[in-house]
């Protein structure tokens, strides 16, 4: 089977109240996943391909993921954030989250898989093992290419090879 084609399910970015809202305030011991990111960050561009997979694998956790897109956004981590023991800074994003009650009990920094990304909520949520093959989802697949695109457009511009 080709699992290229398997969770072609999206996490849309949303702004941070709302993801917020859709994971922290599960009760009665329930989880949530969030991820927190900026606009126009490849690994935060990453995340709705690869959170969509999670989701669809753990239909039974929430799953957002929130961007911090202006300012007013940092400044309200102080009163959104913080108060739940999510702490994220500018210099390290994408940020995701294991909520338990609505506060974070795990933090991991920087983007990966969705196979990654299960394997940890698992791990650090008591969870069953991930059901999620060691290979990129289909949604994973085209956000690579499109990244690529954009890298070999960067490189052309800047002068510089994709790969520096």
């Amino acid at each position: 089977m080709d699992s290229r084609h398997l969770y072609p399910r999206s996490v849309p970015p949303e702004p941070l109240e709302v993801a917020l809202a859709r994971v922290a305030d599960v009760t009665l011991g329930l989880l949530g996943l969030l991820g927190l990111g900026i606009p126009r960050c490849p690994a935060t561009q990453m995340l709705p391909a690869s959170l969509g997979a999670v989701a669809a694998a753990r239909p039974d956790v929430p799953v957002a993921l929130g961007i911090l897109a202006t300012p007013g956004d940092w400044a309200a981590r102080g009163e959104l954030l913080w108060p739940r023991g999510i702490r994220i800074s500018r210099s390290v994003v994408p940020v995701l989250f294991v909520l338990r009650d609505g506060r974070a009990v795990a933090t991991r920094h920087g983007g990966a898989s969705a196979a990654v990304i299960d394997r940890w909520l698992a791990e650090q949520a008591g969870l069953h093992a991930s059901v999620l093959p060691d290979v990129w989802a289909e949604g994973e697949w085209r956000e690579l290419a499109t990244l690529a695109e954009r890298r070999a457009q960067h490189a052309a511009v800047t002068g510089r090879r994709a790969a520096d």
